[in-house]
């Protein structure tokens, strides 16, 4: 392991245990280790249960699902990294397809609020209102009432938020869009600017799991492909499943690697490649996956609280 990857594993540690609330006083559990194993939940929609095989239903038999649905998805595929790493996890899940998080709130408090979590994630709709695309105001709301019915039960909880990324089909498919004929850069910021809105309104929110920052960074450095409906450039990565807004398997790795690095504490790239074949990917895009984890965990430790919007190409 390289002196700079040793470097950042304290950063990414610090970062894990952190409030991003400097006035919360609340004093937060420390990430997963090799002891009791600590109780994780994930709430969300599609984008994290995954929209088709092999992450819909991957590890199912990992994973609690609360609803009964079935799914495996992103939080099965983080509790697989997690067990490479050593690390104990009981990891539990509260999705449901195509619901926003004042949903969750509205009718899932009693499963939510049904345990004392160690660490709770967070995902709200992937163009934050159903009926008013970019419109934060119910999302903000929601996800506070929500960290407080976690800590209600649990006040040394982390509750984090998962950012979502810029959806192809909404900006080159979508007449009359909010962010028809824009860019993914366009669509980013605005959800950047959500998430970073709605852990500021939190109290004691822990912070946010920057996975749309590092879907947006993996296609401006190339490694991944910008526009599925133009085809997929030879030797680039496809984020999209097939309809082009869900993640496919490789997006769906970055995010679960993403996930794992805020979480853990842990090195992205410390995970060997046996999940990422398991998902049915190449040695060269899982490594390529590892190397835009790090590369944005470390960008979001070393600066800001919020991350720094990616460059423009």
């Amino acid at each position: 392991m390289t002196r700079s990857r040793l470097l950042l594993i304290p950063a990414l540690l610090a970062c894990a245990v952190a409030s991003a609330n400097p006035a919360c006083e609340r004093t937060p559990v420390p990430p997963p280790s090799a002891g009791a194993p600590q109780r994780i939940l994930f709430v969300g929609n599609s984008f994290l249960h995954g929209h088709a095989p092999p992450v819909l239903h991957y590890n199912r038999a990992g994973v609690t699902d609360l609803n009964g649905s079935g799914y495996g998805g992103v939080p099965a595929v983080f509790q697989r990294l997690a067990v490479a790493a050593g690390l104990q996890v009981d990891v539990s899940t509260e999705l449901a397809s195509g619901q926003t998080l004042r949903f969750h709130l509205a009718q899932k408090a009693a499963l939510i609020g049904s345990r004392p979590w160690d660490v709770v994630v967070l995902q709200e709709y992937s163009t934050l209102d159903p009926q008013r695309p970019g419109d934060a105001t119910a999302f903000v709301a929601a996800a506070a009432g929500l960290q407080q019915l976690v800590h209600g039960v649990n006040p040394s909880a982390r509750v984090y938020l998962l950012q979502t990324w810029a959806r192809a089909d909404q900006v080159y498919r979508t007449p009359g869009g909010r962010w028809a004929g824009r860019t993914l850069e366009d669509m980013q910021a605005d959800l950047r600017a959500a998430y970073a809105q709605a852990a500021a309104a939190a109290p004691c929110m822990a912070g946010v799991l920057p996975v749309g920052d590092a879907a947006l960074s993996a296609v401006q450095a190339g490694v991944a492909d910008r526009n599925p409906y133009d085809g997929i450039d030879a030797g680039k990565a496809s984020l999209w499943a097939a309809d082009h807004y869900h993640f496919g398997a490789w997006g769906s790795y970055l995010e679960a690697l993403v996930i794992f690095g805020r979480l853990t504490g842990r090195d992205p790239a410390s995970v060997g490649l046996a999940v990422g074949r398991e998902l049915g990917l190449s040695d060269t895009h899982i490594q390529a996956a590892q190397a835009v984890a790090v590369r944005q965990l470390g960008q979001a430790v070393s600066g800001p609280a919020s991350p720094a919007a990616p460059t423009r190409p």
